[in-house]
C-alpha cells in the first residue's frame, strides 16, 4: 500500500493549523505548505467531515482544528482520505478470499499481524507528537548551517531543515549569544568548554589561514530522559581567509540503545589508542634522550619516582590544591621529558667544565621554550587535553622560580603551574645529588638544605616543606642512595 499525495498534503494541513492554533486561510496554506489553492479545500472538506477541522466562509474565513492536538492521530488524518486502509484484499471488511482459504492461509495470518502493527502505530502517533517533540526530539534531529563574517562580527543562519530552530537561531542577537544558548542546554557537561572554545569566533579569528581549513569536532550528551542514551553531536567548521568568513555546521543526531553501547565501546577504545599513543611518544623522548646522552639509563624512573612522592606529600599536606591521583600518575609519567628542549643545545655547550658564558647561557636558557614548541606536536584530542597541558607546562615553566626569578617568562609565586613547580624542585634536588661537569655531587641531606636555602633559586615553603617530607621516606632513601651515575 502507498499512501496518496492528497494522503501527504492532509497530513502537512493538519499539522500547520496545530502549530498555529489560529484561523489560516486557504490562501496562506497554499503558500506555506506549497499545495495548490484549488486542491486545499478539497482536503480541507474530508477533514471537516471527518471533525478533524472547522471551516468557517468570509473574508477573515479559513480553516482551524476542531480538536487539540494530543486527540488527533495520523490514522485519524489518513482513514478520512484513504478509500482503504487494508494492505490486502482479504482484510477488508467483506474478508474476500479469492482461494476460499481465509481461515488455514498461513499468508492472510501474517498479513493480518502486519496490517495491525500497521495500524496501531499510526493509532499510537498523535499530531502534538509531531509539531511538538520533546526536548530530546528536538535537537535529536537538528541541522543548522550559520555564516560569520569575522571582519564585521555578525552572523546569519544560513539554512535548518526545521523552521522553529531556523527563526530561533535567526532571532539571537549574536553568534556568541546563540553558542552560549546551545552548548548551555544541549552538549554534553564535559564536552561544554571544548565545544565553546571551538565554536568561539575569536578563535576562529586566530586560526585564519591562507585559502581555507576545515576541522571536524563531535560531542555528546546525555538524554534528559534516559541517562543511557545519548545524542550524538557534531561541529564543523570551514574558514575562508580571503572571505574573512566561516562556516559553521552543527548536526545532532539520536541514537538508539544498541548504537549508544556500540558508540560507547568505540569511543573507548579510541580514548584508549589516543592515550597509548601518547605514552608511546613520551617513551619515544626519553629514549631520545638517552641516546643522545642527555640523560642516562634509569634517570627517568627516578625523576618520575621522585615527582609522584612530592606530589602526594603535596596532595596529603594541602588539599586545597584538589590536586588528584590522575593529576599525580600523569605528571609523575612525563616528568622526564621536562628537558627534551636540550636537542637543540650543543653538546660542547652541555659538557662543558667551568662556568658558561653569558652567551652559552642565553642558548641553553632556551631549551624550555624548544621543548615546550616540540609538546605542541604530540597526538591531539579530547583525552590527550589535559596531557598536552601537563607537557607544555613543564616543560615550558620547570626552571622558573617562586620569587620571580626564573625564565623562560620570570613566572611568580601561583603563577607558575603546579606541575612545573614539582618537576622544577625535583629536578634541582636531582642536579644537586649526582656529580656534573662543573660540580661534584652532594650528599642527599645537603641537597635538601641547600634548596631550602635557596641556593638553587626559590621555591614555595609549601613545596619545600613536601620534598623534606618526602625525602625521609624509606623508599626515596633506596632510590636514592643507587643513584650513581653522571647527569647533565
Amino acid at each position: 500500500m502507498q499512501l496518496k499525495n492528497s494522503t501527504d498534503y492532509a497530513i502537512r494541513i493538519v499539522c500547520y493549523l496545530a502549530a498555529q492554533e489560529r484561523m489560516v486561510s486557504t490562501s496562506e496554506l497554499s503558500r506555506k505548505l506549497n499545495v495548490s489553492a484549488n486542491y486545499v479545500p478539497k482536503i480541507a472538506k474530508k477533514l471537516k467531515d471527518a471533525k478533524i477541522v472547522t471551516a468557517c466562509e468570509g473574508t477573515n474565513g479559513g480553516y482551524m482544528l476542531a480538536k487539540q492536538p494530543e486527540n488527533i492521530s495520523l490514522m485519524d488524518i489518513i482513514s478520512c482520505v484513504e478509500e482503504t486502509m487494508a494492505i490486502n484484499r482479504c482484510l477488508e471488511e467483506d474478508r474476500f478470499c479469492s482461494r476460499s482459504l481465509e481461515d488455514t492461509c498461513k499468508i492472510h495470518k501474517i498479513l493480518l499481524s502486519l496490517q495491525n502493527t500497521y495500524n496501531n502505530k499510526l493509532e499510537s502517533v498523535k499530531v502534538s507528537d509531531v509539531i511538538r517533540p520533546g526536548e530530546d526530539e528536538y535537537f535529536g534531529r537538528f541541522y543548522v548551517v550559520l555564516k560569520l563574517n569575522l571582519k564585521e562580527k555578525s552572523y546569519e543562519c544560513v539554512y535548518s531543515h526545521i523552521r522553529e530552530v531556523y527563526e530561533k537561531v535567526k532571532n539571537t542577537e549574536s553568534y556568541e549569544e546563540f553558542i552560549s544558548q546551545y552548548v548551555e542546554r544541549y552538549v554534553y557537561a564535559s564536552d561544554k568548554k571544548m565545544v565553546h572554545d571551538f565554536l568561539l569566533s575569536e578563535g576562529l579569528e586566530e586560526r585564519l589561514v591562507d585559502g581555507c581549513m576545515e576541522k571536524d569536532l563531535p560531542y555528546r550528551r546525555i538524554t534528559g530522559k534516559d541517562k543511557n542514551a545519548y545524542v550524538w553531536m557534531e561541529a564543523k567548521k570551514y574558514i575562508d581567509a580571503n572571505e574573512n568568513t566561516a562556516i559553521i555546521t552543527l548536526h545532532n543526531e539520536k541514537i538508539v540503545q544498541n548504537t549508544v553501547i556500540r558508540m560507547e565501546q568505540e569511543l573507548v577504545k579510541k580514548e584508549q589508542d589516543m592515550a597509548k599513543q601518547y605514552w608511546d611518544m613520551v617513551s619515544l623522548l626519553t629514549t631520545v634522550l638517552n641516546h643522545n646522552q642527555l640523560v642516562e639509563s634509569g634517570y627517568q624512573d627516578d625523576i618520575s619516582f621522585y615527582t609522584k612522592q612530592v606530589y602526594l606529600q603535596l596532595q596529603n599536606k594541602y588539599p586545597e590544591y584538589g590536586i588528584t591521583d590522575e593529576e599525580i600518575a600523569s605528571v609523575a609519567h612525563l616528568a622526564p621529558i621536562h628537558d627534551i628542549g636540550k636537542i637543540k643545545v650543543p653538546l660542547e655547550i652541555l659538557n662543558k667544565n667551568g662556568k658558561l658564558t653569558d652567551e652559552e647561557m642565553n642558548v641553553v636558557k632556551q631549551h624550555p621554550l624548544v621543548g615546550a614548541a616540540m609538546t605542541q606536536r604530540f597526538p591531539e584530542g579530547i583525552t590527550t587535553e589535559k596531557l598536552n597541558k601537563y607537557s607544555y607546562e613543564i616543560c615550558r615553566h620547570h626552571h622558573e622560580r617562586y620569587d620571580g626569578s626564573g625564565y623562560p617568562d620570570g613566572l611568580k609565586g601561583n603563577a607558575i603551574p603546579m606541575c612545573a613547580q614539582v618537576v622544577g624542585i625535583v629536578d634541582a634536588y636531582d642536579a644537586l645529588i649526582n656529580d656534573r661537569p662543573y660540580k661534584r655531587k652532594y650528599e642527599p641531606e645537603e641537597a635538601i638544605r641547600m634548596i631550602s636555602n635557596g641556593e638553587c633559586g626559590a621555591f614555595s615553603k609549601k613545596l619545600i616543606q613536601c620534598l623534606t617530607a618526602a625525602a625521609k621516606q624509606p623508599k626515596w632513601l633506596k632510590v636514592t642512595k643507587s643513584q650513581a651515575r653522571q647527569k647533565i
